[in-house]
């Protein structure tokens, strides 16, 4: 059994003395829960905790120490000598392997974005901190359009988004795969973190390219709270509060938020707006209560309603579109601490998604086209983890999942809707060899109500060559069903003479992913080097299949595709059928590092090179950029309470049109950010997005048109204050 233990952590700083004023935070391995303590003025601090397996972080503002420990006895000391703060230090993660780990001793590419890099941003969304990291691509500007994203050149329906480990909503499998990021506030955020390569062996279909969770704030202090507001270009406002505690077993969070912003054109005297009206009101509440040292149980409840109204051109004329959508999840989440070495957690999650549309022709008699979406997921799982010896940590599970879409002009059946369920087993060990080697496999089998069983592996293996030298490689296979709208989809777009057709007869897609990589760090420097590859076949993709005018010509695409007559496609449109149509590859080279010139003064930077082809046509594949970079400069002066940076964003050419060879013009786009501390827990800060104004350089051609819609140089200011009561 489990029993109570006393660990004594002290911190030093490297000339030896007790380095004070540090949050220290310990989490379980297995279960995740945590525990906070601050340092005294002799740099020591002590928490109450049962025995097992910990990871244990202490930072504030310059320095920061990691370490692992298996807490067994009755009391426990750990000394930690704490080192400056780096900018992208190694966090602890849970995306690659569903455990915490430290970051640089995954072997799979994980990037994570911290809170205080988010805030040094001044960013709001999810889809803007993304576009920061390594190997990630999101584009830029519309809220019309969805903040979707690519992992290595995987796109978004290959990747899986997660809230603190539990997927979200958002009908992805209906718009293109993506889910929609600009949705998802950071405010609410600890940290992001994405996990590159297949991660369906560890979460199951959908993370056949990879895997991003946003992970919550946990609160670490008996109560504290805090509020911001900021506005400027494009009428943006952004309200946000929020508060929490722990309280001898209770923890909770609160946060609640609102967004405004106003509609945009980007060609003069245009008619139709590419970002629309937009406003949006969001919350999360979370609840833990600690009923005995050997179980605990969490609620947590996430939600926010979205409106958005612009103007668009269709073939018949301007209309003006509404939008409203909405969700709602319930998790509840239970932990038990069977012994010193095994735990279990089980899971029940609750999502729904809504969304109604109405199109209305501007200046015509036409009646307004209403359309509707709905998505019901329900999910059941449960983890078993146990220590085993010092040297094999071992975990498996079950998962059982529910997925609904209906929606008229969306699916077969209409609001009647489609339905597929999927069970899940998987396993996997992390055995430690000894201090220098680690090795990682697993698997998973997935019963898939609709395409029937599955399995796939993985491995992955970490080499400590010295402290300053770390060796990774990772192999693992992806396979991932078609979603229900790839199967079923039927939709008549309103604005134009187009229509998608699902087809029921798709193949499952199936990838293999390659990694590896190789850290060195030292104390003021560190630089990575990942070597990637990325196989799909029977990746599904849309094909237009003509323009049928007759019953007879609509009939032989029918036939052709083996697609039932009950999907009842229209005449005279440009159709569009999903085919298994291409094997593709993407592989490439990511090389990021980072230079402390003192505590004051960091440089950071990224490059990623592409290659992605389809490999039966041999045509490169649309939307991705061969070359991608980043760099940033912060500089602070902490006497002053002044933090600085400057960041920069690089993009090659980029393929529009694989069959045309069309591309969109290279491109970089320039950020800057600068915050003041005004009085204890109050800070001013300005951010400045596109700070160059780049826009596309076909708005400046006679006839204007453009491929990014990238708005131009915009400015936000704001407030934040923070409380915390020690």
């Amino acid at each position: 059994m489990a029993q109570a233990a006393t660990l004594e952590i002290r911190l030093r700083d490297g000339s030896g003395a007790g380095a004070a004023g540090l949050s220290a935070r310990v989490q379980h391995r297995a279960t995740g829960a945590q525990a906070f303590c601050t340092t005294d003025s002799s740099g020591a601090c002590t928490l109450e905790l049962s025995t097992g397996f910990y990871l244990i972080e202490a930072s504030n503002d310059s320095l920061e120490g990691r370490a692992e420990l298996n807490l067994t006895g009755e009391r426990q000391a750990l000394q930690l000598t704490v080192q400056p703060r780096s900018l992208r230090s190694s966090i602890t993660v849970v995306s690659a392997s569903r455990t915490a780990e430290l970051q640089e001793e995954s072997p799979t590419k994980v990037e994570a974005v911290t809170r205080e890099q988010m805030l040094s941003t001044g960013y709001e969304r999810v889809s803007d901190v993304l576009q920061e990291i390594p190997g990630v691509l999101v584009r830029r500007g519309s809220t019309s359009s969805v903040g979707g994203e690519q992992i290595q050149g995987v796109d978004s329906r290959q990747v899986l988004v997660l809230q603190d480990g539990l997927p979200i909503v958002g009908a992805r499998g209906i718009k293109s795969g993506a889910l929609n990021l600009n949705r998802q506030t950071s405010d609410r955020l600890a940290r992001v973190e994405v996990a590159k390569g297949s991660g369906s062996s560890t979460y199951g279909s959908d993370a056949m390219g990879g895997v991003i969770n946003m992970i919550t704030r946990e609160p670490s202090s008996p109560f504290e709270a805090g509020v911001s507001a900021s506005g400027g270009s494009l009428g943006t406002v952004d309200l946000r509060g929020d508060l929490g505690g722990r309280r001898g077993p209770l923890t909770y969070f609160l946060n609640l938020g609102e967004s405004r912003l106003d509609a945009y054109r980007l060609i003069p005297g245009s008619a139709t707006t590419v970002g629309p009206d937009q406003h949006r009101q969001d919350g999360l509440a979370k609840i833990r209560y600690q009923f005995h040292p050997k179980f605990a149980l969490g609620f947590t409840a996430n939600a926010y309603r979205n409106r958005e109204e612009g103007r668009n051109s269709s073939e018949t004329g301007l209309v003006t579109g509404l939008a409203k959508d909405s969700t709602q999840t319930f998790a509840l989440v239970a932990d038990w601490v069977l012994n010193s070495a095994t735990t279990v957690q089980a899971r029940a999650y609750s999502a729904r998604y809504d969304e109604n549309n109405l199109t209305t022709p501007v200046g015509r008699p036409e009646p307004p086209s209403p359309s509707n979406l709905n998505e019901r997921l329900k999910r059941l799982d449960a983890t078993l983890s146990r220590q085993v010896g010092s040297s094999h940590f071992m975990q498996g599970g079950v998962e059982w999942s529910q997925n609904l879409y209906r929606g008229a002009n969306r699916l077969v059946g209409d609001n009647a809707g489609q339905q597929v369920t999927a069970t899940d087993t998987w396993l996997q060990d992390k055995w430690t060899v000894n201090r220098f080697l680690t090795l990682t496999m697993g698997g998973r089998v997935t019963s898939h109500s609709l395409f029937g069983n599955a399995a796939v592996p993985k491995a992955g293996v970490i080499l400590k060559l010295s402290d300053s030298w770390i060796v990774r490689g990772s192999f693992g296979l992806g396979f991932r069903a078609p979603d229900l709208g790839q199967l079923y989809f039927r939709f008549a777009n309103p604005a134009s003479f187009y229509q998608v057709v699902g087809n029921p007869n798709l193949n499952p897609e199936h990838s293999r992913t390659f990694q590896a990589g190789v850290l060195y760090r030292q104390r003021r420097y560190r630089v990575g080097l990942t070597l990637f590859r990325n196989d799909i076949r029977d990746l599904i993709d849309s094909r237009l299949t003509g323009t049928p005018r007759t019953a007879a010509e609509l009939n032989a695409i029918l036939a052709n595709y083996g697609i039932p007559s009950f999907f009842n496609p229209l005449l005279g449109r440009q159709t569009y059928v999903y085919v298994n149509q291409a094997r593709i590859f993407t592989q490439g080279v990511e090389l990021d590092g980072e230079y402390a010139f003192n505590r004051n003064l960091r440089l950071s930077g990224a490059y990623t090179f592409l290659n992605a082809l389809d490999r039966v046509t041999q045509l490169g594949l649309p939307q991705r950029h061969r070359h991608h970079g980043q760099t940033r400069l912060d500089y602070f002066i902490p006497r002053w309470g002044i933090s600085t940076n400057l960041r920069g964003s690089f993009y090659s050419h980029w393929l529009l049109n694989a069959a045309t060879g069309t591309r969109g013009l290279p491109f970089q786009i320039w950020d800057a950010y600068a915050a003041k501390d005004l009085r204890r827990g109050l800070q001013a800060f300005v951010a400045i997005d596109n700070l160059n104004d780049s826009r596309d350089a076909k708005l400046q051609l006679a006839v204007p048109s453009f491929d990014r819609p990238d708005y131009g140089r915009t400015v936000r200011v704001g407030l934040r204050y923070r409380f915390r009561q020690d």
